[in-house]
């Protein structure tokens, strides 16, 4: 019962202090809001990205095919006037090139097609070859690549029927076959309808070398604005439990300068009690204050941690090793002066070296992550990235362990330098 009764004390000694209670829940909430309200309008809730209507000027000088009257230009312009390609297009005729090159300068339209007179022949013919002219405002790069990719889909549809129509006339003339005109169409038909069927089903995101299956059961939708702020109070909400396990423990040396430690030996409790119940209060204080954090942020910012069994893994991993690793380095400083510069320090350079701080960033370094791997706080943030991205026990279970076998060893190290310190 003194064990608890001296725990409870260091407690409410935590919670009386407005500095402490600001470093504990205030500083993480604040800064994550201001992260939420600076990019906030990149990644808000329930915003699409929607791509801008590019308008398109077409000039087709082709000349069609005299003798079946085929267009390849009047099939490309009505391409490129297809319902599919409305959302981000808008494609107007122009009566000729001069007129086109003329809206593109005006900024009338972001991009004049020019379609050469032999663009039928060039794509039937073998040996025949063309360009069609891109005129685009420079001020615009998306619309024209857009358009490109677009035109060059299409010529490489021609492309691969004539190919193909070589082939078979290539095999069937080594077979003794005779190849006449019929034929050769309807191995180009055939072809362009593969090669339709193939793009409409990529379209609509498919693919026939693919099976792409959806996961068992229902599954909620993530929102890409959240995600991205759980990571960031992730980060934020760990490194300012290591900074309240530092200052829980740091009240140790405190109470020590005080002269409150060495009326508390006066007592008949034993000195192993005294230290156990002051041990006791830096785990039970960053207890409530990731409870807390974790509740706050779930209500303010909508964050989803994820399964309850978890968070809970996550969040034990969390107290050990941040209250372990805050007995360990104060448990070698004589002083409090010593306290201060030690906790900014060696806490922001273990916090950087962790990952805390650049939890909102993609790709990086394969290097930075192998590094994380060091410091605890880069094994307490992979907990809690897990349970983020919907993680079971298992997924959990390797970081967990590891935080919880670092934070046991600090706590272990520190304990005895404080009991050897007050023997």
């Amino acid at each position: 019962m003194k064990m608890l009764d001296i725990a409870l004390k260091g407690l409410l000694r935590s919670f009386r202090s407005g500095f402490a209670l600001m470093m504990m829940f205030a500083m993480p909430l604040m800064i994550t809001g201001i992260m939420q309200f600076a990019f906030g309008g990149l990644v808000s809730d329930g915003e699409s990205f929607d791509l801008p209507v590019t308008r398109v000027q077409v000039v087709n000088l082709d000349r069609p095919d005299p003798q079946s009257g085929f267009s390849a230009g009047r099939i490309l312009v009505e391409f490129l006037q297809s319902e599919q390609l409305a959302d981000i297009l808008q494609v107007t005729e122009a009566s000729d090139e001069a007129s086109a090159r003329a809206a593109v300068d005006s900024q009338e339209a972001g991009v004049a097609v020019i379609i050469p007179p032999d663009f039928t022949a060039a794509l039937t013919a073998s040996g025949e070859s063309t360009t069609i002219t891109l005129v685009q405002d420079p001020t615009l790069t998306l619309g024209p690549g857009i358009v490109k990719e677009l035109i060059s889909q299409f010529v490489d549809g021609f492309a691969g029927a004539k190919i193909a129509t070589s082939v078979v006339a290539e095999q069937l003339s080594k077979r003794g076959v005779e190849v006449d005109a019929s034929l050769m169409q309807d191995v180009a038909m055939r072809y362009a309808a593969w090669a339709k069927a193939l793009g409409e089903s990529q379209s609509q995101g498919a693919h026939p070398a693919l099976d792409i299956q959806p996961p068992s059961g229902e599954t909620e939708p993530l929102n890409q604005g959240t995600a991205m702020m759980g990571n960031v109070f992730a980060g934020m909400m760990i490194f300012f439990v290591f900074f309240t396990g530092a200052s829980a423990a740091e009240s140790i040396i405190r109470e020590d300068e005080e002269g409150t430690l060495a009326r508390l030996f006066t007592t008949p409790t034993p000195r192993a009690v005294i230290l156990g119940g002051k041990f006791a209060a830096v785990f039970v204080t960053l207890a409530v204050q990731v409870i807390v954090l974790l509740f706050a942020s779930a209500l303010i910012f909508g964050i989803r941690w994820g399964e309850p069994a978890t968070v809970a893994l996550a969040a034990l991993g969390l107290v050990v090793v941040a209250a372990g690793f805050g007995v360990l380095i104060m448990s070698f400083l004589k002083t409090t002066r010593q306290a201060g510069p030690v906790m900014g320090g060696v806490l922001t350079l273990t916090g950087m070296a962790g990952g805390l701080f650049t939890t909102g960033f993609q790709n990086l370094p394969a290097a930075y992550e192998i590094i994380t791997l060091f410091t605890p706080h880069g094994w307490a943030l992979r907990c809690w990235k897990a349970a983020l991205a919907g993680g079971g026990v298992s997924d959990v279970l390797l970081p967990v362990a590891v935080t919880l076998g670092m934070g046991l060893v600090f706590f272990v190290i520190g304990a005895f330098v404080f009991r050897k310190r007050f023997a």
